[in-house]
């Protein structure tokens, strides 16, 4: 179906850009306006999609991993349990029972990754380590504390004073509401506007101002057109009405947060027949469309960045940039090595609550250093020990 804004690209959409009549050619504003509005169109099913794919991904993550994660982890502190309750019973010396402790504390760290501990197991690590579990806590908060205050300091000239903060809900809210104030005064301090400017600067920042009445003037135009052929008080049918009352949301959503494409994208599917043609748009007024579709596009590639970096996805990063099948066959594959860890997990516990002598503890330890990986234990702990047949 042909429009004034250009043909429907599918039964539900329309798209949104310039189609001259005849052999004329597109000038370059008009060509940027297409390509910009096709790269927004992209973007926005690109987030929807993204968002699809990871909260899949999580879901799947959530049945195959983590139940597994976190038996490996029940496993990790199970194995570390033994193997301090064997050494005990044996007498090492002091190279050899750090060497035993750094295991230890190894296999309860990686634990502690996916299981709160229970007291009895804070106090076993307690018992092996230099420093306590909740003391390594406070040490990592403070770490983190003092790299924030330090990013703040250098990104915006920020002093910010991290001794107040805690992790709860309250205070965090409270937190950002205090850098959100510190960071507007710091701006209000550094306004460029107290400082003199040079010609070269004035120019631009009266370009910039004149663009954005023209902005401005162009969406408080549409929002007109659009507020005369939408307002409900004019239609006597109910149906139409009320689809108009939910358009005019949208409408006005739109024209309180400066959304340019969203009210071309309407004006287009209720005012065409008697709004302008954008093909008749002067190459001045395109230019400010196109400033604004630029934005627009620079938010929208944030916001498709954001989708990565949102804390609900941190544990399927790894499978992120998959393609969804690609991903979950990676997730299928991560399960039955994992399946396989827990096997060998279990096996080692077995092993080494019966052990005999110091020399098979002190030969599992230096296998484990030599040949742990970032899941488990290395088959040749085995060669090591049993000659390729654990027990």
């Amino acid at each position: 179906m042909q429009t004034l804004f250009g043909e429907f690209e599918d039964n539900k959409e329309k798209a949104l850009k310039i189609v001259v009549k005849g052999k004329k050619s597109l000038s370059k504003n008009q060509q940027l306006f297409n390509r910009l509005t096709k790269r927004i169109q992209n973007l926005e099913k690109e987030i929807v999609n993204l968002n699809d794919k990871l909260s899949l991904l999580l879901t799947y993550h959530g049945k195959e991993i983590a139940p597994l994660q976190a038996q490996v982890a029940q496993a990790r502190m199970e194995l570390a349990i033994v193997l301090g309750k064997t050494a005990g019973t044996m007498k090492f010396s002091k190279k050899q029972t750090e060497s035993i402790a750094g295991v230890i504390l190894e296999q309860c760290n990686d634990a502690f990754q996916y299981i709160e501990p229970t007291p009895e197991q804070e106090a076993f690590y307690d018992k092996w380590s230099e420093v306590s579990y909740h003391e390594g806590l406070e040490m990592q908060m403070e770490h983190e504390k003092e790299n924030f205050a330090e990013y703040m300091s250098d990104t915006f000239g920020m002093d910010i004073d991290m001794d107040d903060f805690d992790d709860s809900p309250e205070d965090q809210a409270r937190f950002h509401a205090r850098i959100k104030e510190q960071f507007e005064k710091s701006q209000q301090n550094e306004d460029p506007a107290n400082r003199k400017k040079t010609k070269k600067q004035q120019v631009f920042e009266e370009a910039q101002k004149a663009e954005e009445a023209i902005k401005s003037k162009n969406i408080r135009s549409i929002f007109i057109a659009l507020a005369k052929v939408l307002h409900p008080d004019t239609e006597t049918n109910e149906s139409l009405k009320a689809e108009k009352e939910e358009i005019m949301k949208k409408v006005t959503a739109a024209y309180d947060s400066k959304d340019l494409p969203t009210l071309l994208r309407l004006e287009m599917e209720w005012v065409h027949n008697t709004s302008e043609h954008l093909e008749k748009l002067t190459e001045d007024k395109l230019g400010i469309y196109n400033s604004a579709l630029k934005q627009q596009v620079k938010e929208l590639e944030a916001d498709k960045s954001r989708v990565f970096q949102h804390p609900r996805f941190a544990s399927i990063m790894p499978y992120a940039h998959f393609t969804e099948n690609n991903a979950l066959r990676v997730i299928m594959n991560d399960r039955a090595e994992m399946s396989v860890i827990f096997t060998d997990l279990n096996t080692v516990i077995s092993t080494i609550a019966y052990a005999t002598s110091k020399k098979q503890i002190l030969d599992f330890v230096k296998t484990y250093n030599r040949d742990e990986s970032d899941y488990g234990l290395d088959s040749s702990f085995f060669d090591a020990m049993f000659g390729g047949k654990p027990f």
